[in-house]
């Protein structure tokens, strides 16, 4: 077992009592009567909070994912000043933080982007910190139960509306796809490909040559194509219109 949550050291000058977090840790090195304590993460002078991270929906705007928050429970100002990422290095690009220092109470977050990561894939996510402040260095390790956690990126499905539209799920950005259309009073569907859509928004107004009378039944993006749940080949049509989860098939819809 590993037994090393938080390395804490201080300058000569130093009294009186420090905590660190939940767990065993490693070693902690101090002068002249200090007193190292172990106590619940929530009351440690270091905080250290993270939570499992799922793509697209943990997301921000600008494309970057929180990853960790570093907290100041000390009486005097610290700054990160190092980031260690684990076995997880590959999947996380531009892992960034602020630099100067924080105050008494005050937080700073450690933020990245995903890369890499297959649609229903998952990785578990280790990240050491070390903060300074004057006469303390302290090393929080990221390699234990209670701060390892996982970034998964969501399957890829498409929801079909009653109303005949669709919207991709699990996706960010512009993705390209091929939407399969029946039009009105239609014995056949269209098949308009590769189509770049936002992923964010429904489908239909984005289709080139697609208008309010046609209906989405199905919707191909990489190599699979989802078809709407209710959809009828020997009727070539919809025997319903409740809509639903799309369902995943290796061919587009066609009439019989």
């Amino acid at each position: 077992m590993k037994r090393r949550h938080f390395i804490l050291l201080l300058g000569g000058g130093s009294s009186g009592a420090l905590s660190v977090g939940t767990g065993a840790f490693s070693s902690a090195s101090a002068e002249r009567d200090v007193a190292v304590n172990v106590v619940d993460d929530e009351k440690a002078y270091v905080g250290y909070e993270e939570a499992d991270k799922t793509i697209p929906a943990d997301l921000r705007n600008d494309g970057t994912v929180h990853l960790v928050t570093i907290t100041n429970r000390f009486s005097r100002p610290i700054s990160i000043v190092n980031v260690e990422i684990g076995d997880s290095a590959d999947k996380l690009t531009d892992v960034s933080y602020d630099d100067s220092s924080f105050e008494p109470g005050e937080r700073a977050e450690i933020t990245g982007e995903v890369e890499g990561l297959d649609h229903g894939e998952s990785v578990e996510v280790e990240i050491t910190v070390t903060v300074q402040g004057t006469g303390v260095t302290a090393q929080l390790f990221g390699d234990t139960e209670t701060r390892r956690f996982t970034i998964a990126r969501e399957e890829l499905k498409v929801e079909f509306s009653g109303t005949g539209d669709a919207e991709v799920l699990g996706a960010e950005g512009t993705v390209s796809v091929d939407v399969h259309l029946l039009g009105e009073n239609a014995t056949s569907v269209t098949d308009i490909t590769n189509e770049d859509v936002d992923a964010s928004t429904t489908l239909r107004n984005q289709v080139s040559d697609a208008d309010d009378s046609d209906k989405i039944v199905g919707v191909t993006l990489d190599d699979t194509t989802y078809i709407h749940p209710e959809w009828n080949p020997d009727d070539c049509g919809l025997d319903g219109s409740t809509g639903g989860r799309g369902d995943p098939s290796d061919s587009p819809p066609s009439c019989t």
